[in-house]
C-alpha cells in the first residue's frame, strides 16, 4: 500500500507539473522613454511580431500602447517560437525595433526590453548669397543613416541668393555643419541644438 500511495503522489506530481508547463507563458515588460526629454513616453505603440519555427511567415501580431509612466506588459504563451520582432512607434518620433528568440527568453523570469526614441526635429539650413559665389558645406554633427536625414558628404553650392534645406535631426541635439566659402576667408563651424517637433534655422550668410 505505502508504494502504491508512492506511485500514485509521483504520478499526481509528474501530472500537476505537465499541466503547468503547457500553461507557461513568457512575460515581456518593459518601458519606452522620450530620450528628446529624458521622461517616459505615453501613449507609444508597442508591436509584438511572431513568427515559428517551422516558417518565417508571421503568424501573431500585437499591438499594445503604454501606459502613463510609459511601461507596456505582455503575455506570450510558450510555443515552438522562431523571432519575436517588438517594434516601437509613435506619430512625430523615430522607431525603434529589437528581435529576439526563444533561447533568448527567460520562463523563470519577466523579459525586461526597454526602448528610448527620439523626437522628430529639422534643422533649416538658410543659404543667403550675392549670387557671385560658391560655397561647399558637410555635416559635422546630427543624425545619420535614416531614410530621411540628409548625406553626410560634402555638397556644393553655386550663384545663390537664398536657399534652404531641411535636415531632419534627433530632437534636442546639435545639428553642425561646417562652410567654406572658396576663394574667400570666409569659413567656420554652426551649430544649433533642434528643438523637438520644430523646425531651427542655421543662418549661413555670405
Amino acid at each position: 500500500m505505502k508504494n502504491l500511495a508512492l506511485y500514485f503522489g509521483a504520478l499526481l506530481m509528474v501530472l500537476s507539473f505537465s499541466c503547468k508547463k503547457k500553461d507557461l507563458k513568457y512575460v515581456i515588460k518593459g518601458t519606452v522613454m522620450d530620450k528628446s526629454y529624458s521622461s517616459p513616453l505615453a501613449g507609444a505603440k508597442v508591436i509584438i511580431s511572431i513568427t515559428t519555427t517551422s516558417s518565417s511567415a508571421l503568424v501573431q501580431k500585437t499591438t499594445l500602447t503604454t501606459d502613463a509612466s510609459g511601461s507596456y506588459s505582455y503575455e506570450l504563451d510558450r510555443e515552438k517560437l522562431q523571432n519575436v520582432v517588438i517594434s516601437v512607434e509613435k506619430d512625430n518620433y523615430f522607431s525603434d525595433s529589437r528581435t529576439t528568440t526563444l533561447d533568448n527568453l527567460s520562463l523563470e523570469f519577466d523579459n525586461t526590453i526597454n526602448f528610448g526614441i527620439y523626437a522628430k526635429s529639422w534643422a533649416r539650413l538658410h543659404f543667403v548669397s550675392d549670387g557671385t559665389k560658391t560655397i561647399k558645406y558637410f555635416k559635422q554633427a546630427g543624425k545619420n543613416g535614416c531614410a530621411e536625414c540628409c548625406p553626410g558628404g560634402e555638397t556644393q553650392l553655386s550663384n545663390i541668393t537664398d536657399y534652404s534645406v531641411y535636415c531632419i535631426n534627433d530632437g534636442n541635439t546639435s545639428y553642425q555643419i561646417f562652410y567654406d566659402v572658396q576663394g574667400t576667408t570666409n569659413n567656420g563651424t554652426l551649430s544649433v541644438t533642434t528643438v523637438p517637433f520644430d523646425t531651427t534655422e542655421i543662418l549661413i550668410s555670405y
